[in-house]
């Protein structure tokens, strides 16, 4: 109450030298410039208000040090077709006056307010024109508050319109990974509106953002009843992906012995198990929603890379009953087992962990969709694919008996944990993609997998045959492993076969084909990422894809994002929101923004964007224009 007081006399006891002086400036806008001398459309720009501060006076903050005090505001409504975001204003310095500490601004003062154009915008002259409120102030007294006006003209030029920056000194220290972090409103604003978006800023939002598209089902912006029901069945489908399924069986198994010793304990470990895997999906919430790093980067890190490679070879060595391999007892104490509680949390753990890879582009879309909501609720949703992924396990502790129907001992048994090692074999083979390629060269990680397959196919021969006299196991097995070697072979000629030459991602690489005018695709791929795999040998490497490239002279670059030090990064967390991966951008040759495809995309999605983008038009997600719909791909 007492510093209220007090501002309230200083501001008295100012207003007759404030009227005395009148004419007398203690702060002006300097200027008010676009960072562009003209925009296309699609394109994203920052305006700059610059505002000088008289030597010896101050404003105060656009966070004053109390809600009394009038705050550096600037505002700067959208006028058809512009988009204007909030305004980012620097951070306020804290200095003692007469009143206390106050948190004020002194010297330049520069405020930006990002800009995007629709890409359906028609040439012509565009006028931004807005106002900066603020209050004066010196040692003694402050001045009555004023409101100046500014107004910024700019052109929408025609598509493929070369543009230029300009106001370099103005624009240097505004982060270009703002972009990534805005939210994009769901409609455009009308003729004459004054609509304000508002930016994504850590706190969160306000419940705007793209809509989901679910299975056909699509969920909007405020319908967060479907979009957590999406997230619970999403974590249950994860189970099936090839990172997990070697988890199921033997999980269930576990479950099922220690509940014919106390059934109670077994629901006990079943609800650690999952407690285990729902705060490692909140982790990745944070990291991700509130933190807005980039979840692949872990598996960038060399050290935590090795770390899951040695856990993978570690159970693999363990589910194969005919190695009998002696080592230190202390190792057993830290062991994920199945009949202890901090066994069961680090399994649950490890099996989100693992998970990872295989899933994080199967929901990309629930990702950005909870980047785009308040925290509270992006880091709830997160964890509801956890607790959907953990549903299953838990239901198992709760009624092991569905475990008998698998075999619980005999040779049988030994031969489904044996065939589950040799999948948990190939998944550290692939892990360890990183450490095996730059001594064995780049396709000797397929040939591997190849390798292991092929020798799983014949022991399940082999053991078929030893186990069984009868003919019909054997010619079961003998099918099962014709359809292990043929799929295997096939896919690992995909996987080596490089229908084109790519080009090692560099900002030199980028900027030398575009400057060529050239459509260039840029892949952001990564050896731990399965799903990278997938689009590659799936979409990449279609026919059609690879004579869509050459009719139109494409310039392939690859992204390699194996390393946490990868070039590629940077760009990444420029132009996606929550920089994960599989992510692919296809740049126009003239355009200032690609065309982005998020997740898992099909051949006729990178087509269209390529030709799309020979043609200069730009669109945002899944290459659907700005329908700001994400699709949800399994």
């Amino acid at each position: 109450m007492g510093y209220r007081f007090a501002i309230l006399v200083v501001a008295l006891l100012g207003l007759p030298a404030a009227l005395a002086s009148g004419a007398e400036t203690r702060a002006e806008i300097s200027r008010a410039v676009l960072n562009y001398k003209s925009l296309q459309p699609g394109q994203q720009a920052v305006v700059g208000i610059v505002v000088d501060i008289k030597p010896g006076f101050h404003a105060q903050s656009h966070t004053p040090s109390s809600e009394d005090y009038i705050a550096f505001v600037v505002k700067l409504p959208a006028v058809a077709p512009a988009i204007v975001y909030d305004p980012i204003y620097p951070q306020g310095e804290t200095h003692n006056y007469a009143v206390g500490k106050l948190n004020v601004y002194t010297g330049q003062v520069i405020v930006y307010v990002p800009v995007e154009i629709p890409t359906d915008a028609k040439p012509g002259p565009l006028s931004l024109a807005g106002t900066v409120r603020w209050q004066i102030c010196d040692e003694d007294k402050c001045y009555i508050p004023e409101t100046k006006k500014f107004t910024v003209e700019t052109t929408i030029a025609a598509a493929g319109q070369a543009v230029q920056t300009q106001y370099p000194e103005v624009f240097k220290n505004f982060d270009p990974k703002t972009f990534s972090r805005l939210k994009k409103p769901t409609t455009m604003p009308a003729a004459g509106s004054t609509q304000t978006p508002s930016a994504g800023s850590s706190a969160g939002g306000t419940g705007s953002g793209p809509s989901l598209n679910f299975f056909g089902f699509v969920i909007g912006k405020t319908s967060f009843v479907m979009a957590f029901i999406a997230a619970f069945v999403a974590g249950i489908m994860f189970n099936a992906v090839p990172c997990v399924l070697p988890v199921v069986p033997l999980k269930a198994m576990g479950f099922y012995e220690v509940s014919k010793h106390d059934r109670l304990k077994c629901l006990a470990f079943g609800a650690v198990f999952s407690a285990g895997l729902i705060a490692s999906f909140a982790v990745l919430a944070v990291v991700v929603v509130v933190f807005q790093y980039g979840w692949g980067q872990f598996y960038s890190n060399v050290w935590f890379n090795l770390v899951i490679v040695l856990i993978l070879l570690g159970f693999a060595v363990g589910t194969f009953g005919f190695f009998s391999i002696d080592v230190p007892t202390s190792l057993y104490s830290i062991a994920p087992r199945h009949d202890t509680y901090l066994g069961n949390f680090l399994f649950g753990i490890l099996t989100a962990v693992l998970s990872t890879p295989c899933t994080f582009g199967l929901f990309f879309g629930l990702l950005i969709w909870a980047s785009s909501q308040p925290r509270s609720i992006g880091v709830a949703l997160v964890m509801t694919v956890g607790a959907g992924m953990a549903f299953p396990y838990f239901l198992l502790s709760a009624f092991p008996e569905v475990a008998r129907k698998l075999p619980r001992s005999g040779p049988w048994a030994d031969l489904i944990k044996q065939e589950m090692g040799f999948l948990l074999l190939g998944s550290a083979i692939f892990f360890a993609r990183r450490f095996i390629q730059p001594v064995l060269g780049p396709d000797a990680v397929w040939w591997l997998l190849f390798v292991v397959a092929v020798i799983a196919a014949f022991y399940l021969i082999g053991r078929a045959i030893q186990y069984s006299p009868r003919v019909v196991p054997r010619l079961i097995a003998a099918s099962l492993a014709a359809l292990i070697v043929g799929t295997s072979f096939e896919l690992t000629l995909k996987l080596v076969h490089q229908p084109y030459t790519w080009t090692p991602y560099s900002q030199t690489a980028l900027t030398q084909a575009r400057g060529d005018n050239r459509v260039v695709v840029v892949e952001f791929t990564a050896t731990w990422c399965t799903n990278c795999q997938y689009v590659e040998t799936h979409t990449l490497h279609d026919s059609q894809i690879v004579k869509t490239v050459k009719q139109n002279n494409v310039e392939m670059i690859k992204a390699d994002l194996t390393s946490e030090a990868a070039p590629g990064w940077e760009l990444l967390r420029q132009i996606n929101a929550v920089a994960a991966i599989p992510f692919t951008a296809v740049y126009g040759p003239k355009s200032s923004e690609p065309i982005k495809l998020e997740g898992i995309y099909s051949a006729d999605e990178l087509r269209s964007a390529i030709d799309r983008a020979a043609k200069n038009e730009i669109s945002s997600q899944k290459a659907e224009g700005s329908s700001q719909k994400i699709v949800f791909a399994f």
